[in-house]
């Protein structure tokens, strides 16, 4: 099968999409320069050279990948962003425009190609893995580039390239001309500009080339190495005693020699644990000091705790746990520390070039987005709480929850009610309910000079003409109690309707 024909078997017939419509046209050539880069450009035999060290780029990138191997620290770093980032596939998004009120329109044919094609980015890769892997080589090298085929104006297959081989050429001002990829084998490939996806990480300096999290915590992997290569050595010899051996003044050279070498085959190893160091002739060994073995330990938990602190991973995503914080330490806020301050940046940079690359300028998407699908972190029984909550204060029906957790509707379960500890009330009903609230709380309470008692028809003024006048009543004395229910009851005559609303609906 050809590749046109394959082609129009993913696109879903043998249609041909329009032409995606251009972005811009050429730009003006800027004024500026970009750091490391000299009046000729870079070219493909001079890349610049490493950040911190005077190698060139691609030994620099070589160390930081084998430095990125050799620490557990580092890989698991590494793995935990990029597997998180990922966990939830890539989907398309529909971004309306703000306050025009427009419903979600139909897929377009382009984000249906787009769609196709990442679907079977190759035959050897899916997309997830392509982007783990974009995502490592971020943290690692600081930089990540993908191959993407085109088939005339269209993208028809996209592939990951290695780091290290990759070299952008450019001019003076660091405006990319072309790449050209030399492998360890002498292999030699070269790119326009739109067959690579070039994605960087943020750089202190002006640079077409981004610094990594590895790159910042060089110095605190290689010291973990070397604790640890010093632990395995100890460990490896079975942990011996520091000693001191005094031999007699008479023992030649030859026979300190000899006793070393017999110390070496009797003392040390594992196998010679226990066993004791015996000399003759008045020799004379003390052990010059205990065992530091604990102190390289914590010398290596130093450095581990600075290594994920430049990754800006939790100790709780790696499995460690310390004292004080079983379970997780900070819990939930830990979760969102990651996902915001670690993951999210991350996956907006890679989410904008493929965006930009394939859907705009591969596809012409307008007003769809790919994103990476939001994984529940939280725990169950919080998860829980929320709906139970929801519910509650009348936020979700019942069967808005029960079709959440995956149940069938029941009948009544579309109106909204309210619960507190005593009462289950509809929001339909709340009016009522509040106004015999109101009501009850009325009840009992004192009456104030010429007053009517509660419940007690509203009073008629008398019509007949010199009815004697009544002796004036003397107001009774008010407790503070009554002082406020007479204020509230004033204050709720100021409602619409007045205090007699309140008893009538009562």
């Amino acid at each position: 099968m050809g590749l046109s024909t394959w082609w129009q078997r993913v696109t879903g017939g043998g249609e041909v999409l329009e032409k995606a419509p251009a972005t811009a046209a050429r730009l003006p050539d800027r004024t500026g320069y970009e750091f490391g880069i000299g009046n000729s450009g870079l070219s493909e035999w001079n890349q610049g050279t490493g950040a911190s060290t005077g190698a060139d780029r691609r030994t620099a990138l070589g160390q930081l990948h084998d430095a990125y191997l050799a620490c557990p620290w580092s890989w698991a770093c590494v793995n935990a962003i990029a597997r998180t980032i990922t966990a939830g596939g890539l989907v398309a998004e529909w971004v309306p425009v703000e306050g025009d009120g427009q419903e979600q329109p139909a897929k377009p044919a382009g984000l249906v190609a787009l769609e196709r094609m990442l679907a079977y980015c190759n035959p050897s890769e899916s997309i997830i893995k392509i982007l783990r892997g974009v995502i490592a080589d971020l943290l690692v090298f600081g930089d990540a580039y993908l191959e993407v085929v085109w088939l005339g104006r269209q993208p028809v297959a996209l592939y990951s390239l290695d780091c290290p081989s990759m070299n952008p050429i450019t001019d003076a001002h660091g405006q990319v001309t072309r790449y050209v990829q030399v492998t360890e084998l002498s292999q030699r490939a070269e790119f326009e500009p739109r067959e690579v996806i070039h994605i960087s990480l943020d750089s202190p300096r002006s640079s077409i080339f981004g610094v990594s999290p590895t790159q910042a915590a060089l110095l605190p992997i290689t010291a973990w190495l070397y604790a640890a290569a010093t632990s395995k050595e100890i460990f490896k010899k079975g942990n011996p005693p520091n000693l001191h051996v005094d031999m007699p003044a008479g023992v030649s050279p030859s026979d300190m020699n000899r006793w070393q070498a017999q110390y070496m085959v009797r003392n040390v190893g594992s196998r010679n644990i226990g066993a004791p160091v015996m000399t003759k002739g008045g020799g004379r060994v003390q052990e010059l000091a205990s065992s530091r073995t604990v102190d390289y330990l914590k010398f290596a938990d130093q450095k581990r705790d600075e290594i994920i602190a430049c990754y800006g991973v939790p100790p709780a995503k790696l499995g460690i746990i310390e004292s004080g914080n079983l379970g997780g330490g900070t819990g939930e806020s830990q979760d969102r520390t990651f996902l915001l301050n670690t993951c999210q940046p991350i996956a907006e940079l890679v989410l904008e070039a493929i965006n930009f690359h394939l859907g705009r300028e591969g596809f012409g998407v307008d007003g769809w987005r790919l994103k990476f699908r939001e994984v529940d972190m939280r725990d169950s029984k919080v998860v829980e709480e929320i709906r139970d909550l929801r519910v509650r204060n009348g936020s979700w029906t019942l069967n808005r929850y029960r079709a959440d957790i995956g149940e069938p509707a029941v009948d009544g379960g579309d109106e909204p009610v309210f619960m507190d500890r005593m009462d289950v009330v509809r929001w339909a009903d709340m009016d009522a309910m509040s106004k015999a609230s109101v009501a009850s709380r009325l009840k009992g309470t004192a009456l104030a000079p010429g007053e009517p008692e509660y419940g007690a028809p509203l009073p008629v003024e008398k019509a007949e003409q010199g009815a004697p006048a009544e002796a004036p009543v003397k107001p009774p004395v008010e407790s503070s109690r009554d002082v406020y229910r007479r204020r509230l009851r004033e204050a709720l005559a100021q409602l619409p309707g007045g205090v007699d609303e309140y008893d009538r609906a009562a």
